[in-house]
């Protein structure tokens, strides 16, 4: 069957992508439309607090599933799909209940090692591995509506997920309660797991697809997700969350702050669309795959309205960047636009990348996704041999690293996806 612009508009693929891109968006936008707001009566150190929690709650949620959740669509049968997901909702209990005693045995030099403000005590580091295990429930039901191609569910969801936070944010910030952005994380996950939870028995999700048979079966078979997928998953979200620690310790608080705002301009595309992109990317692939179908002309449209956005993002940042960024965030914020000028290309590329990263996981290629991630946690870590360097020369070496690995990342991908175009094709 030959593809054309206009048959591509009208794929299911590219409807699935919209409904997720478009809940991803407002979702969002619930959020940055409550920041004015919020910052009136929570203060400074509130946020801070708050973005330690949700780092260290993104940390262990990486590894309280051994990563069996990313196999929850790949299964052609609905009972291994069953049986994969809840081994990683007890996976994911066990694992944040050692993390729980772990603070109930070592919760002061915990508290000490991460420096939190004395006004929120412990009360903080209990609230994690609640925050983890409810954050990995969600996941893991939400691989399974995506198994069944339930695009709107997963949108609405997110939603959901912000309506509920943000409601309770107000709350408590009207109570002006300090705990008020953290509690509101735990109503907002709580409120998307019940949800999601109903949802799932409602697509095909029963209890009796599951045994103590089909467990042991399934964590066997795809063994291949802890062995290979799960320390180079960790070093990656690791690796996330580097280069402004290392940007602290060899230059100055400052020039983190410049870095992580424009950080966190430039990855509005990978925030807002990558996700997305690759949810349903996942799922169609791995149902291509799985089938002996070709999935080419899918990618090749979509790598194309992907360009297109890093495109427009090239066009903004290098035109109006730093007018625009003291523009929005005041005089001072002008260093930022300039950097971003030098950080651009590594954030455009994370962004192609990222919205097709998911084919190593759809094509069961873990083992090489892992040592490729493997060795981009190594040329992270290797930041540190730079410290002699201003910071621009840094940040210069900072974007060839990233720029390396991404076209390294990008040359696997097409290698894996030529090679099985060829097997596919009759003879």
């Amino acid at each position: 069957m030959k593809y054309s612009p206009g048959h591509f508009i009208k794929s299911e693929l590219i409807k699935n992508t919209s409904v997720l891109i478009t809940g991803t968006v407002v979702a969002q936008l619930v959020s940055i439309m409550l920041r004015p707001f919020l910052t009136r009566f929570f203060l400074p150190e509130v946020f801070g607090t708050f973005s330690v929690y949700l780092s260290l709650v993104g940390i262990i949620a990486v590894v309280s599933t051994l990563r069996y959740d990313d196999a929850i669509v790949l299964p052609g049968k609905d009972k291994e799909s069953a049986s994969l997901l809840m081994l990683s909702i007890i996976l994911n209990f066990l694992i944040t209940l050692v993390v729980f005693i772990l603070i109930l045995v070592f919760g002061k030099k915990i508290l000490k090692l991460i420096n939190l403000p004395s006004d929120f005590t412990i009360t903080i580091l209990y609230l994690i591995p609640l925050g983890a295990f409810l954050s990995n429930v969600y996941q893991s039901f939400n691989y399974w509506l995506i198994r069944k191609k339930q695009y709107k569910y997963v949108s609405l969801n997110k939603l959901i997920r912000r309506g509920s936070e943000g409601v309770s944010q107000v709350l408590f910030a009207v109570g002006k309660y300090p705990l008020g952005l953290i509690l509101s994380d735990i109503i907002g996950q709580l409120a998307n797991v019940v949800v999601i939870i109903y949802q799932a028995f409602r697509y095909g999700f029963r209890i009796n697809l599951i045994s103590i048979n089909k467990l042991r079966y399934v964590a066997k078979k795809f063994s291949e997700f802890p062995k290979y997928n799960l320390v180079p998953a960790f070093m990656s979200t690791c690796s996330f969350f580097l280069p402004p620690i290392i940007i602290n310790k060899l230059f100055s608080a400052e020039n983190a702050g410049y870095f992580d705002l424009s950080k966190l301009v430039l990855s509005i595309p990978l925030a807002l669309v990558a996700t997305s992109i690759s949810n349903v990317l996942l799922q169609r692939v791995a149902e291509s795959f799985n089938k002996k179908l070709s999935f080419i002309e899918d990618l090749k449209h979509l790598l194309t309205i992907v360009v297109m956005i890093c495109l427009a993002e090239f066009a903004v940042i290098f035109l109006f960047g730093t007018w625009l960024f003291k523009f929005v965030f005041g005089e001072n914020w002008g260093v930022s636009g300039e950097i971003s000028k030098i950080l651009v290309w590594s954030f455009a590329l994370n962004f192609i990348i990222s919205s097709f990263s998911c084919i190593f996981i759809s094509m069961r290629k873990i083992k090489l996704y892992s040592i490729w991630q493997f060795f981009y946690f190594i040329a992270i870590i290797s930041l540190l041999l730079f410290k002699n360097l201003g910071f621009t020369d840094f940040l210069k070496v900072y974007v060839s690293i990233e720029v390396i690995c991404y076209l390294a990342a990008a040359l696997l991908m097409t290698g894996m996806v030529v090679k099985y175009e060829k097997s596919i094709r009759p003879i």
